[in-house]
């Protein structure tokens, strides 16, 4: 199966073939146009385990329904909450089927927006960058090979070789959290973008992926070469890749991005000229205001918990601990009403909000949105588990 589409500042192709062993694809890809950016995402059924095929499918469709029907201002944010909703996914068709319990998949994700490439992964699907002909791998693959190649127990050169090569220690829908990048990539005109299962870089090593890429033509016959060169060396796995190739972006190192130092320096100069002017105010206003006020600058207090129209009731005795609650919640003791009805001490709780999850929420997710630790929230709400059913009901603590 191919796809090739050409856009307004870059083109991919998508490949994938089931190889020379499998019986079928457990490999699964997609590109998708979202309110967020353009979404690229492949995924490896974890073989061995029963509905890897079922995993995959199930993370790319999901999502390509987040990213198209939720939209974020954090694309960084936006992945993690797209990769939790898939992950919750695959729960909830375990839940609901038992012939797959215990599926799951790889994923490698890569969202371009305004010219910059946002990725994630987890599991040993990989993401390559080529820029400027160099080959650079920028996902880590979840494999116990990996894990003791960094303790320095095994060196990179005996991967192959190694009888546990393919022992996952993390994927979707099983164990771990995705791995998203810290800061986006730019990529300069011609840079390349490859995403790829096990099955290709197990077949062609770096150095061969590097030299496919670098060779001049189309980004479809660099991918289809690639892809023959794996079936011809026997492809034991399935086989899916995807290049993106971009053009009509502003090369980073060109001259007339690069400062005139005639006209430069000068306006350098006096920009800082005043700041110095502006911070030398700031100082002296900030003197005369702690004049005024007779007080010595003191160290910053905790913050008070701002005016909510959110709190809870919970019934209590005559030993209960306010100042266990009082920290357990982070309100301040004042914040606490406590009175008597029917016989039972009631304690009325300020909190941040009491809301009913929708079915991609999950307390990674809360804990992001409300600087609330998950810790705390399981605690509050006496949960077991990270991950909450659709339609309970949360009391969110400061």
């Amino acid at each position: 199966m191919a796809e090739t589409k050409e856009l307004t500042n870059f083109h991919y192709i998508s490949l994938t073939d089931k190889g020379c062993v499998r019986t079928n694809n457990e490999d699964y890809l997609g590109y998708f146009d979202t309110l967020n950016g353009h979404v690229f995402v492949v995924c490896d059924g974890v073989g061995g385990l029963p509905c890897g095929e079922k995993a995959s499918q199930t993370v790319v469709n999901s999502v390509k329904f987040f990213f198209s029907n939720f939209y974020y201002k954090d694309p960084f944010q936006a992945i993690s909450d797209a990769l939790n909703y898939a992950n919750n996914r695959i729960d909830e068709e375990t839940a609901n089927d038992y012939t797959c319990h215990g599926m799951g998949t790889t994923v490698v994700l890569a969202l371009v927006r305004y010219n910059k490439v946002y990725y994630a992964h987890l599991g040993d699907s990989r993401l390559y960058f080529l820029h400027e002909g160099k080959l650079i791998r920028l996902t880590r693959d979840d494999t116990y090979v990996e894990h003791l190649v960094e303790e320095g127990k095994l060196a990179a050169n005996e991967i192959s070789n190694h009888p546990r090569k393919n022992e996952l220690t993390a994927a979707m829908g099983l164990y771990g959290s995705p791995h998203i990048c810290s800061a986006p990539i730019s990529p300069s005109e011609k840079d390349l973008i490859l995403l790829c299962t096990d099955g290709l870089y197990n077949m062609i090593s770096e150095k061969e992926i590097q030299s496919f890429l670098c060779r001049r033509g189309h980004i479809e016959d660099k991918g289809m070469d690639m892809l023959k060169t794996a079936i011809k060396r026997g492809a034991p796995d399935n086989i899916t890749l995807q290049i993106i190739k971009f053009y009509n972006v502003e090369p980073k190192n060109s001259s007339e991005n690069k400062p005139n130092e005639t006209t430069s320096k000068p306006q350098l100069k006096k920009a800082i000229l005043v700041f110095e002017i502006l911070l030398a105010v700031l100082i002296v206003v900030g003197i005369a205001v702690m004049r005024h006020s007779g007080k010595n600058p003191t160290p910053a207090e905790k913050p008070t918990p701002p005016n909510t129209s959110y709190s809870i009731n919970i019934k209590t005795d005559e030993s209960c601990n306010i100042d266990s609650i009082s920290q357990l919640y982070g309100v301040k003791i004042e914040d606490i009403v406590v009175y008597s009805q029917g016989g039972n001490f009631i304690m009325n709780i300020p909190v941040k909000k009491i809301l009913k999850t929708r079915y991609f929420d999950n307390l990674a997710t809360l804990e992001k949105q409300y600087g609330t630790s998950q810790r705390r929230i399981m605690i509050v709400n006496k949960f077991q588990s990270t991950h909450v059913a659709p339609g309970t009901n949360i009391t969110i603590p400061f």
